[in-house]
């Protein structure tokens, strides 16, 4: 059956909503895309430019003072009587004073995900962020970057991490003994409070500017269909 020129014409003229539509609705995928794209790239450049910034340098310089020996033997006696576990908490609190950094503490691995504190540079003994020898933590409840440098024998940093204690960045090292096996990490972190602020702020412009796109986008678009449908109409 023939179409007559009415049909035709209606037909042309849905073809033609239909391309713009199309094109329409990409676009605006699009810079929701690139949107997404932007923000998680930005966070994640930032988190990791602050932790190799900040959280880093603690922990390299408590690598630097941690002898493996007398920390495989500390980790294993728990003993809080050791003089090396006094001396060396008082360096790594030093540390964590002189960089300040939130905490910066050891562990080693009693068993599967269960890790416990060895030498923590946090606070004083027995200060608010101080845990004691022998604490025990279970890593799966951290994000994984702990679990992974143990694992693995590398640094790992973390992301931006809610947690009981707080808003934090953390910087996870292996420590070696002289066999090259890892027999505990060194954590830092360092307080991110000012840090998701300022992520906030930034994706609060950046969720303006692409509601101004989008807005921009749907004048136009309503524009050019109303276009299409008065020159169809004159057509006709």
């Amino acid at each position: 059956m023939e179409l007559n020129a009415l049909e035709i014409q209606e037909k042309n003229k849905n073809d033609l909503k239909f391309r713009i539509t199309f094109f329409f609705v990409f676009f605006m995928a699009a810079v929701l895309a690139i949107f997404v794209i932007t923000s998680i790239l930005q966070v994640t450049t930032v988190t990791r430019f602050i932790a190799s910034h900040y959280a880093r340098p603690p922990v390299d310089r408590a690598l630097n003072m941690i002898n493996p020996e007398s920390f495989e033997k500390l980790s294993k006696s728990l003993d809080p009587g050791d003089p090396y576990y006094s001396i060396t908490q008082q360096r790594l609190y030093n540390i964590k004073l002189d960089t300040g950094c939130r905490y910066l503490y050891t562990m080693a691995q009693e068993e599967g995900s269960l890790f416990r504190y060895i030498i923590d540079g946090s606070d004083i003994f027995g200060g608010e962020d101080f845990s004691s020898l022998g604490t025990t933590e279970d890593l799966d409840e951290w994000e994984t970057a702990a679990i992974k440098t143990f694992t693995t024998g590398a640094i790992h940093y973390g992301t931006i991490d809610r947690t009981k204690y707080g808003i934090t960045i953390s910087v996870y090292a292996p420590i070696f003994n002289k066999s090259d096996e890892v027999i505990g990490i060194i954590g830092c972190d360092i307080d991110a409070e000012e840090i998701v602020e300022w992520i906030r702020h930034q994706v609060i412009w950046q969720i303006s500017i692409v509601g101004i796109v989008l807005a921009v986008g749907l004048v136009v678009y309503l524009a050019v269909i109303d276009k299409v449908n008065k020159s169809f109409a004159v057509g006709f």
